[in-house]
């Protein structure tokens, strides 16, 4: 498997990521979906996401969430490793590593607020328990699935918007009818709505 980079920087990413969740949630009291919905938005997830040296390595995680938030950085620093919420950001940038997808698809097949329902006894255990949890949902949900999550649209929405039938976008879903036999104009208008490619779709 291809990582998504090099493994010498992958404990600084895992603490610099649990360090903004915590200091978030904790801190400035967000609550944890919503701040994942602004991680993604900002250019700082890319940055993440391949290791920029000059955000991900070269800034604090103060200073990596004060970019998030459009905020100045706060006067504290946070080491704790002991809250869910450090656990859940440190486990994100493990699988965002091991899995080489992006935080938005990650997120979308294991949305934060119900990850840190395992927390007990996860954080207890070897990291590869929490690859396997991981492997389950991104093998078990539909590449339309994911990427409507990720765009936070509900399958009505997603229906309206591409003109594509309400229970066509189910059965593809379901897997009940593969997608990659629908109509091209049928992918196109999908892949436009949620800006991915059609291959995106089909994979």
């Amino acid at each position: 498997m291809i990582h998504a980079y090099n493994s010498d920087c992958l404990s600084i990413i895992q603490n610099k990521l649990a360090s903004m969740f915590e200091l978030a949630v904790l801190v400035r009291k967000i609550p944890i979906d919503d701040f994942a919905d602004k991680l993604i938005a900002s250019p700082i997830c890319h940055a993440l996401e391949t290791a920029d040296p000059v955000f991900a390595l070269g800034k604090s995680a103060n200073e990596l969430l004060g970019l998030v938030l459009d905020e100045p950085p706060l006067s504290v620093e946070t080491d704790s490793f002991a809250s869910p919420e450090y656990w859940l950001g440190y486990t994100l940038a493990y699988m965002q590593w091991y899995f080489n997808k992006p935080y938005a698809t990650l997120i979308a097949a294991f949305p934060c607020r119900e990850l840190l329902q395992h927390y007990f006894p996860y954080h207890e255990m070897d990291i590869r328990q929490s690859v396997d949890l991981f492997a389950s949902r991104l093998s078990t949900q539909s590449s339309l699935k994911r990427l409507r999550m990720a765009k936070h649209l509900s399958q009505s929405q997603l229906a309206t918007l591409s003109e594509v039938p309400l229970r066509n976008i189910k059965a593809y879903e379901q897997g009940t009818i593969d997608i990659s036999k629908a109509q091209a104009e049928t992918l196109y208008a999908l892949a436009k709505v949620l800006n991915c490619s059609i291959e995106d779709l089909i994979l």
